[in-house]
């Protein structure tokens, strides 16, 4: 469920539609063929399944409607019946004519101020939406985070657009902001570089216009870190050291974030001087962080630099110094079990530098616990990770080991088979 309507319930996710939209008649891509109605559309939109949306449908009213009936209605194959309609609706959290007509486009009516009172929606609640957005991110459910960010974006950007000169204009764009940041995050974590490279740039651009030092550092580091990403170091270290030059008046975290930032693309780049330099002064100025606020929050705890230490030892070819701090970088994170995406990164990096070492067995084992993780909170980058090491091993004198086994069977279910991994016999996962 949308965290717009969690906060605000019917009215408020009703009235962000009506303040930020005009009624739309052009034909959703989403449709099937023929059908009558954008309910398809909709619930793609709050990212529900069939399932799930015919137990919301049974929980809101007084009807049961069965998966596959639902299908049907989204088809055309049936019509969707009168009575229907307002319980499918009520479940999906529109009107009725936004389920028959779909959303609508920018009404130029809308008052310049867009006050709370006309849309039902107030800074306070886009607030508290952007904030839970990032909750459930650090609580690894990006889907749950894109939803929220997604629902209040648009809201957000029609108020910049017609409340330029507002006292609330400044707010509204600082939480804009976050929103962008957010979502370029999310789409790193989904292998789409480009998509994160664009709203890092969204993000930038507003906080330049706020002419936040903490802000401008801090999306200039991460639009640099997209591009590393993307595997255009030079691009990346551009950004990142332009950042460090004019972080002058930034917070201590900020400063931290960029060098740590810097050291991890050094380190891709091979430059082993350069990285434990910018490391080392991370790690003293991250010591004392812990201010500061947005995507890049996570990284202001001693168990990310750790990490991205033990990381880089292990690409300069010293996977047994590696794991020393890899081990650091977990007794950091153990009094945070709720976060299973840092467990998956650090379970993965551990895997690959045990593989190094040669301790294969040990190495294989941590990579498919590291997999499983990774599927659990849905993160494709870090099962890419897995993907890699597992090609690697294979072209290597390790590629008969029978370790390789459940592993490779794993990822072939991964990606081309139809069992989740996280359904498999408990021997695949031993």
């Amino acid at each position: 469920m949308s965290l717009l309507c969690q906060f605000g319930g019917d009215q408020i996710g009703r009235s962000l539609f009506d303040a930020a939209h005009g009624w739309s008649h052009m034909a959703s891509a989403d449709e099937g063929p023929g059908a009558d109605n954008y309910l398809l559309h909709w619930r793609k939109r709050r990212n529900l399944s069939l399932t799930a949306l015919s137990t919301r449908i049974a929980a809101t009213g007084s009807q049961f409607v069965s998966p596959k009936t639902l299908n049907r209605w989204e088809k055309g194959e049936t019509p969707l019946p009168e009575w229907a309609i307002t319980e499918v609706a009520r479940a999906l959290k529109v009107s009725e004519e936004e389920l028959l007509h779909g959303p609508r486009e920018a009404d130029p009516r809308l008052p310049v101020n867009v006050s709370g009172a006309y849309t039902g929606l107030d800074l306070e609640i886009a607030e508290r939406v952007i904030t839970m957005g990032y909750t459930s991110w650090f609580a690894s459910r990006p889907e749950s985070a894109r939803s929220a960010v997604q629902s209040i974006v648009p809201w957000l950007e029609t108020l910049q657009r017609r409340a330029v000169h507002a006292p609330q204009a400044r707010e509204g764009k600082h939480l804009l902001a976050r929103g962008y940041e957010l979502l370029g995050a999310l789409a790193i974590d989904r292998l789409e570089n480009d998509e994160a490279i664009h709203q890092f740039r969204r993000a930038l651009t507003l906080s330049e216009e706020l002419r936040d030092p903490n802000l401008i550092a801090a999306h200039t580091t991460q639009l640099g870190d997209a591009y590393r990403r993307k595997g255009e170091k030079d691009t990346a270290l551009a950004f990142m050291e332009a950042a460090l030059a004019n972080a002058h008046t930034a917070e201590r975290s900020i400063r931290g974030y960029i060098l740590e930032m810097l050291a991890y693309t050094y380190a891709d780049a091979g430059n082993e001087p350069a990285f434990r330099r910018h490391i080392d002064e991370a790690t003293d100025l991250l010591g004392h962080s812990g201010e500061g606020q947005g995507a890049g929050q996570r990284d202001f705890i001693p168990f990310e630099v750790l990490e991205i230490y033990g990381k880089a030892l292990r690409d300069f070819g010293h996977p047994l110094q590696a794991l020393e701090y890899l081990d650091r970088a977990e007794r950091a994170l153990a009094s945070r079990p709720n976060v299973p995406r840092w467990h998956a990164v650090l379970t993965i990096s551990k895997a690959q530098a045990l593989c190094d070492a040669g301790e294969l067995d040990m190495g294989v084992h941590l990579a498919i616990q590291g997999l499983l993780l990774a599927h659990s909170c849905r993160s494709p980058r870090q099962m890419y990770r897995v993907r890699k090491l597992l090609r690697k091993l294979e072209t290597s004198a390790a590629t008969g080991h029978p370790a390789l086994v459940p592993l490779r069977d794993l990822l072939h279910d991964i990606y081309a088979g139809s069992r989740s991994p996280l359904e498999w016999l408990p021997q695949h996962t031993m």
